[in-house]
Formats: structure tokens, C-alpha cells, sequence
């Protein structure tokens, strides 16, 4: 069962942010924690002033650098490994976590704040063919 509050979605005990949602908080004291790998971070990335990368899944030494007296929320690229991460820094003593709902493809659709490079975008004809953009 889904309970509603202002801001996000409580479900089963852990918050879910709309892009929109999860954006003002980032413009107040609110920490991103990106938890895609280096090549989709330097593709497209969120574009806030406060932010951490931790892969997926979490390593509890790293998570342990992040702060505790901060709301933390969590992205991937379509959300599906927010829960188990939300999972593993609770298991730490981490308190104040949320989910950005639907991760970067439900931001990017959005038209939030993204900062891209386009020289590691992918290019190619089909799937199967696409490789990053000349560096320079």
C-alpha cells in the first residue's frame, strides 16, 4: 500500500521523488547519489550542485564517506537498483534516503538539468553498432 506526502511517495517504507520533486531538494541541501557506472555518468549526468558517485551495488566502505546529515538521493538509470542500495545504506546507519523515481530516463524526459558531453555520447547506425564519439 502507497502512502502520499508532500514531497514523494512513501512505498513500503522507502520515499520515491518525482524528477521534479527530487530537483528542489538538490537546490537545497539534498546530496545525489549516482549509482551508474563511469561511461553513462560521462555520457549524460545530473546537472545539480551536489552530488556523489557510488556504484551499484554498494560497497559499505565507500558509502561510509557519505554524509549522514543529509538527505540522499538515490539514481540509476531507470531506477531499478535504487531499492537495494537504499537497502544497503540503511543496513549502515544512513537515515534520511530517498529514490529519484525512474532514475536519469524519467529526469532527461523531464527536460531537468543535465550536463553532457558530447564526445562520449553513442553513436552508429543500430544498437549493435554504437560506440562513444571521437575524443579530442
Amino acid at each position: 500500500m502507497a502512502e502520499t506526502r508532500s514531497p514523494g511517495m512513501l512505498v513500503q517504507g522507502l520515499w520515491f521523488l518525482s524528477p521534479q520533486e527530487a530537483l528542489a531538494l538538490l537546490q537545497g541541501d539534498a546530496v545525489l547519489v549516482d549509482l551508474r557506472i563511469d561511461e553513462l555518468r560521462e555520457m549524460k549526468a545530473f546537472a545539480v550542485p551536489s552530488q556523489f558517485s557510488l556504484l551499484h551495488p554498494v560497497d559499505p566502505e565507500l558509502a561510509r564517506q557519505l554524509p549522514k546529515d543529509r538527505l540522499l538521493i538515490l539514481a540509476d538509470s531507470s531506477g531499478v537498483y535504487t531499492r537495494s542500495a537504499a537497502a544497503v545504506l540503511a543496513a549502515l546507519g544512513f537515515e534520511r534516503i530517498a529514490c529519484l523515481n525512474g532514475g536519469m530516463l524519467a529526469w532527461d524526459q523531464a527536460g531537468l538539468p543535465l550536463a553532457t558531453d558530447p564526445a562520449a555520447l553513442l553513436h552508429g547506425g543500430c544498437a549493435c553498432m554504437l560506440r562513444p564519439g571521437k575524443r579530442r
